[in-house]
């Protein structure tokens, strides 16, 4: 594990699901209400898990398996922090969250492999 590319992945999810969030709820904001873009919120997250994973094992170029899970690790923390301290302790959806496993790993996965 390199720590210092950890990191700097872990500012890229954060800022991409930021700049993700921004442009749907101003797209939601001056155009037509759909229940599409409600659905469309829930894809973000594994998105940019996936997006980050794959850029991120494919900088270390080993272990995919192991850099989508330390990509998920960081975010899980990162949402748990923020909702017990923004929130003041509501419940994190654990089910929806574990799903997001695949996700990264597929992604490390494939950005080892891309990256040879």
């Amino acid at each position: 594990m390199k720590l210092s590319y950890l990191l700097k992945y872990s500012v890229v999810l954060i800022v991409l699901i930021l700049i993700l969030l921004l442009f749907l709820s101003i797209f939601t904001y001056f155009f037509s209400y759909n229940k599409i873009l409600d659905y469309s919120y829930s894809f973000i997250a594994p998105i940019c898990i996936f997006i980050v994973s794959f850029l991120y094992a494919r900088k270390t170029k080993e272990r995919g398996l192991l850099r989508g899970l330390e990509v998920w690790a960081v975010y899980f923390l990162i949402l748990s922090i923020m909702k017990y301290t923004l929130l003041q302790g509501d419940d994190i959806n654990i089910l929806k969250h574990l799903i997001f496993i695949p996700i990264a790993i597929i992604g490390g996965i494939l950005g080892v492999n891309t990256s040879k």
